[in-house]
C-alpha cells in the first residue's frame, strides 16, 4: 500500500508540478481530430508570373547607374526684359504671367517720391501741376508716365524718378502714382 500511495505521489507530483510526461493537454471535446493531425499552417500562394515586372521601391543599383541618362535641370524662368524709357504699361507688359507677385503698400512707394530735392534740377515751379505714374521692380523705376502741360517738365521729372531708388528691393513689378 505504501508503494502505491508513493507512486500515486509521484504521478500526480509530476504532473502537476514539472510537467512531466509527454502528452498534449486535454483537448476539448470536438476538437479532438485536429489535435492529433499535424499542425498545418497555411501556405501563401506563389505568385503567378506576368509579363511585366513588379515595380519596386529602388531600382537594383546596377540598373539605374547605367540604365537612366543623368538628370537634365529646366532652365530658370526668365526675368523681365526693361529698356529705358519705358511707360508703365510697357513695363507691365514685359513681366511674365504666373511669377511670383510681392506687393509693396502705397506708402512705401510714394515715400522716395515725396521729396522735392528729386525734382530740383527740373526747376518745378509752385505753379506746375504734374501727376506721375512709376512702375518699380527691384528698387528702381522701370517705368515712368508723367502727366503735365510742359513737355520739358515731363521729360526733365521722368528722367529724375528713374535716378531713384526704392529701400524695398523686391523682384516683384508694383505701380504707384503721385501728384503734385
Amino acid at each position: 500500500m505504501r508503494n502505491a500511495v508513493l507512486g500515486l505521489v509521484v504521478s500526480v507530483g509530476c504532473g502537476v508540478f514539472f510537467a512531466c510526461g509527454g502528452g498534449a493537454p486535454p483537448a476539448e471535446p470536438g476538437r479532438q481530430a485536429a489535435l492529433s493531425e499535424p499542425a498545418k499552417r497555411p501556405v501563401d500562394p506563389e505568385p503567378e508570373p506576368s509579363a511585366e515586372p513588379a515595380a519596386s521601391a529602388e531600382p537594383p543599383p546596377a540598373a539605374s547607374a547605367s540604365a537612366a541618362p543623368p538628370a537634365v535641370e529646366p532652365p530658370p524662368p526668365e526675368g523681365p526684359k526693361f529698356t529705358e524709357g519705358m511707360t508703365v504699361d510697357q513695363a507691365i507688359n514685359a513681366v511674365p504671367q504666373g511669377g511670383t507677385r510681392i506687393n509693396l503698400d502705397a506708402e512705401t512707394l510714394g515715400k522716395p517720391l515725396q521729396n522735392p530735392e528729386i525734382y530740383a534740377p527740373c526747376k518745378v515751379r509752385d505753379t506746375d501741376k504734374f501727376k506721375v505714374r512709376v512702375a518699380v521692380y527691384d528698387g528702381r523705376a522701370v517705368g515712368v508716365d508723367v502727366i503735365t502741360k510742359n513737355k520739358k517738365l515731363a521729360e526733365c521729372v521722368a528722367r529724375e524718378i528713374r535716378k531713384v531708388t526704392w529701400a524695398d528691393k523686391v523682384p516683384s513689378l508694383n505701380t504707384v502714382e503721385f501728384q503734385f
